[in-house]
């Protein structure tokens, strides 16, 4: 099933219900909750809402990476029937298909309740991907805000989709979950020498010349900003040769998640 089966016993001021005995209870819910804080009452932990606080969007993102080291979000879970038959000792975590990147999903986390009080009613709601083995399809209204541990929910990300999403503007890439998930500093593509100078000689090879950066962008996968003369012969064609090469690099996936080759006019 793609959502969470059960709600794991909380404080009730984040609206837990308690649906299933311990023996009953899905498995990855049970590893996702074991190092949360009981008191936990959602709101913003004050490391996520200094990083917050950046101004530069690449700096804000550094400050999220160092603030889930020790910290905790928010995941909706969405409660169903459980029978006999089906004990549901097993799950896998709720994700969405990201607006800005075809065939690209994440699994969506929120900083505080408030904040994901907010996405159900508007953006969520019409956007979580919910339907269980069996074709059936549960509300996202009904969607219960779960606390868990940001590094054990980075460890279980990886495996699918790879990705979080959160507060419906922060993506978190492979390269960051697999840091959070083994306790390492994330290093981002935009800071990462070796891979820049991967990519500067690929540019060099298909626009010699040409002024480019890497940037993050929000709820969105790292665009190569290169900067070109929109009247050059065969442009798109060598846009797509100079995508193909770098999505064969060797180890892009260690140093990047996905990389947008993105051409902006020159001035």
């Amino acid at each position: 099933m793609n959502s969470l089966s059960a709600i794991r016993r909380g404080n009730p001021a984040l609206g837990f219900d308690k649906s299933l005995p311990p023996s009953q209870e899905d498995a990855i819910l049970r590893a996702l909750t074991r190092k949360v804080n009981p008191a936990d009452r959602g709101d913003i932990e004050p490391n996520m809402a200094a990083a917050f606080a950046q101004s530069d969007f690449s700096e804000c993102l550094k400050a999220i990476a160092a603030a889930l080291e020790l910290g905790r979000v928010i995941l909706p879970v969405v409660p169903h029937a459980v029978t006999a038959e089906n004990p549901c000792s097993s799950g896998s975590l709720p994700q969405l298909q990201l607006e800005k990147v075809a065939g690209v999903r994440a699994v969506p986390v929120f900083s505080c309740v408030s904040t994901f009080e907010a996405a159900i009613k508007t953006v969520l709601a019409a956007a979580l991907l919910n339907e269980d083995a069996q074709g059936e399809t549960t509300s996202s209204a009904s969607a219960r805000p779960l606390p868990v541990n940001a590094r054990a929910l980075a460890l279980t990300a990886l495996n699918n989709p790879g990705r979080i999403l959160l507060d419906g503007r922060y993506l978190l890439p492979r390269p960051l979950l697999n840091a959070l998930a083994s306790g390492d500093e994330w290093l981002p593509a935009w800071e990462n020498p070796n891979f820049l100078t991967q990519i500067s000689l690929l540019v060099e090879q298909v626009f010699p010349g040409a002024s480019w950066s890497v940037v993050p962008r929000p709820a969105g996968i790292d665009q190569l900003l290169i900067a070109l003369d929109p009247t050059i012969t065969d442009l798109a064609d060598a846009l797509n040769s100079l995508q193909n090469r770098i999505n064969c690099l060797e180890n892009l996936r260690e140093s990047v998640d996905l990389l947008a080759v993105t051409p902006v006019p020159t001035s």
